[in-house]
């Protein structure tokens, strides 16, 4: 009746514990909101009051590369909607990185300028 609620299940905390986010959690759920994977490295990503594992966090937050799939903790290229490491922004066709903001877009990819003219040609 006077325990402390869990932060997960909302259910009484009567032994063992963790406390993060300013509240107390059964260990089992203290998970990620998303996947339900445990923080085995004891680090965690709070959004919304809700505890998320670094891949579900930056998917939530859309600051996911849209060519590797991996989060975006540094620099960033945001084109055609999508975010991309300034790595992973390359040409579709010869995979030359695509600098300076220069490309052409062509079926929702991505194209350096000699190869876009190599393949549509006026």
């Amino acid at each position: 009746m006077f325990s402390p609620k869990c932060g997960g299940c909302n259910r009484p905390v009567l032994e063992n514990y963790l406390s993060a986010m300013d509240t107390v959690w059964h260990p089992e759920c203290f998970v990620c909101g998303d996947c339900f994977s445990s923080f085995s490295t004891g680090s965690f990503f709070e959004l919304d009051g809700r505890p998320f594992c670094e891949l579900h966090y930056h998917h939530r937050r859309g600051t996911l590369c849209h060519g590797c799939g991996q989060p975006i903790t540094g620099r960033c290229i945001s084109a055609m909607g999508y975010k991309f490491h300034p790595e992973h922004f390359v040409c579709a066709f010869c995979l030359t990185q695509l600098s300076k903001g220069i490309f052409r877009e062509q079926n929702d990819k991505t194209y350096c300028q000699p190869c876009f003219n190599k393949l549509f040609p006026l």
